[in-house]
């Protein structure tokens, strides 16, 4: 049963060129393309209309450009000073270590990538991260939130974040769709999509 959380709000970083050519992202410091510009901007104005924003809120980024980028529209549209926004390592993307800037297709025809999805959840590619790394690391975080938050993230590390929030079990983990250009928010068990309209997604 997942724990009794303040409500999330979670944005995955706009489109950059390599998600469009299906390579592995991880640590490396890649920034938006235009179109992930013009999410990250759609999802920002969205965020001015969601109806229990409050002050108090925290608003916490990952340290990867992609990911502070897409922040930055948010920050302009809410009028939000840089002390507001945290850079917080823990949000940061699952690592891939030997496979960054690979493609997907290579890695999923490799005869090291498990076929089975609860077997993934475990799988840490060389000088990377597992699954279950991530979802630890995300785990002790969300511990330490005391009020509600809005945090930009990573698509793999995403996952981890709803499946923690929702409950779900680890073979839903790792193939949950975590979108771009939407909003997801996060509260009493449940995830709810959002689309750069407002409407679900």
């Amino acid at each position: 049963m997942s724990k009794d959380r303040p409500p999330i709000y979670f944005v995955r970083h706009g489109e950059t060129d390599w998600n469009v050519q299906g390579l592995i992202q991880g640590w490396t410091d890649i920034e938006l393309n235009q179109k992930g510009h013009d999410q990250a901007r759609s999802v920002a104005q969205a965020m001015t209309r969601v109806r229990d924003f409050h002050p108090d809120f925290n608003f916490v980024v990952s340290p990867l450009k992609r990911a502070r980028q897409t922040m930055g529209y948010i920050a302009e549209a809410l009028a939000l000073e840089p002390e507001q926004i945290a850079v917080e390592p823990a949000v940061t993307e699952l690592g891939f270590g030997v496979w960054e800037g690979k493609p997907f297709w290579e890695l999923k025809a490799s005869p090291i990538y498990p076929p089975h999805p609860e077997d993934r959840y475990f799988w840490r590619p060389k000088e990377g991260e597992s699954y279950e790394d991530g979802h630890a690391r995300i785990s002790q975080w969300l511990d330490r939130l005391d009020r509600p938050t809005v945090v930009v993230a990573h698509g793999a590390i995403g996952r981890c974040l709803i499946a923690e929030i929702a409950g779900l079990p680890r073979r839903d983990l790792v193939e949950l769709t975590v979108r771009q250009g939407c909003y997801c928010r996060l509260a009493d068990g449940n995830a709810w999509w959002f689309d750069a309209n407002g409407d679900a997604a």
